[in-house]
Parts: C-alpha cells; structure tokens; sequence
C-alpha cells in the first residue's frame, strides 16, 4: 500500500467574502479618499516646491524675523533640524548664511530637500530674518507634506529663538 506523502500540493485559496469584496473594502478606500481631499490643501496636488513668503497656495507661511544674531540663528536653525525626526542636516553654509537639510517623508522612499536663508535685519544686523523651501525630488505634487515641514522647523525654531516684536508706531 502507498501513502501519498506529497508535500508540494497546497490547500485551495478562498477568495475574500461577499461583505468584505463589495461593502468593507469600497468603504476603507472611500474614506480614505475623503480624507486626503479634506486634508489636503489645494496647493498640495500640483506643487512640489514651497518657499516662505513666495508659495501662492500657502499665503500664511511667512518669513519669521528673530531677535538674534543672524550665526546666531543659523546655529538654532541647525540644532531645531537635527532634533526633528526624519531629519538630517547635510550642509551648513555660515558664510552664506544657509542650511541644507534632507527630511525623510512617511513613505520612506522619497526624500525632500529643505533649505533655510538666514539674513541679517536691523540696522546693526542684530537681528535676523528666517527664509524656509522645501523641495521634494519626485513627482508633481506633494499632499501639503513641503508646507508641513516649514511650519515643523519654523515652531522649533520659535520654541528656541526669540520672535522680534517690530515697534508699535
């Protein structure tokens, strides 16, 4: 008598049930359509580039200007970038007065470019003036992920620096 020992047959696949083919699986895909089209600002389906005081779709991120020395700044704008996650400061220019950092997205395959301008303001420049882009490598648009950095690194650099107050007239 022969035992069939044959190991390489596998059981039958079942395809997914009823209910979740054609009610749970439309609804999670529903809702997640919904949600990045409530979530998402309009600049954020076709622009990949975003600047401080220059991106049409995002007319609240503007320059922040601080009551410190403009090397004084960059190396808070450094130590602000480096205590974020994902991020990664790649060069720090003090002659110019920038700094390039690299942030890794949720989506760890794509990386985007930051850059901070720092400029000296006043009249004896001791104070300075804070420009932020950021710029993802890929695609066309970037679902607001460029105008969420800016505003991550401008709130760590507030907690960090002094916001000049202009003179009230």
């Amino acid at each position: 008598m022969s035992v069939n020992n044959d190991i390489s047959t596998s059981p039958p696949k079942r395809a997914l049930p009823f209910w979740v083919r054609f009610f749970l699986l439309p609804a999670i895909f529903s809702t997640v359509i919904c949600l990045a089209v409530l979530f998402v600002p309009g600049a954020g389906w076709n622009s990949n580039d975003v600047s401080t005081g220059e991106s049409d779709g995002y007319p609240d991120l503007l320059p922040r200007r601080y009551d410190s020395s403009p090397e004084n700044t960059l190396t808070y704008a450094a130590a602000a970038a480096s205590g974020l996650r994902n991020w990664k400061v790649v060069r720090r220019d003090t002659d110019a007065g920038k700094l390039f950092v690299e942030v890794r997205t949720a989506i760890p395959l794509f990386t985007d470019d930051v850059t901070v301008t720092v400029t000296s303001t006043g009249a004896n420049g001791e104070s300075s003036q804070v420009h932020v882009r950021s710029v993802s490598r890929v695609g066309r648009g970037d679902l607001g992920e460029n105008s969420r950095h800016i505003r991550a690194l401008q709130s760590a650099m507030d907690e960090r620096l002094p916001l000049l107050r202009d003179a009230a007239p």
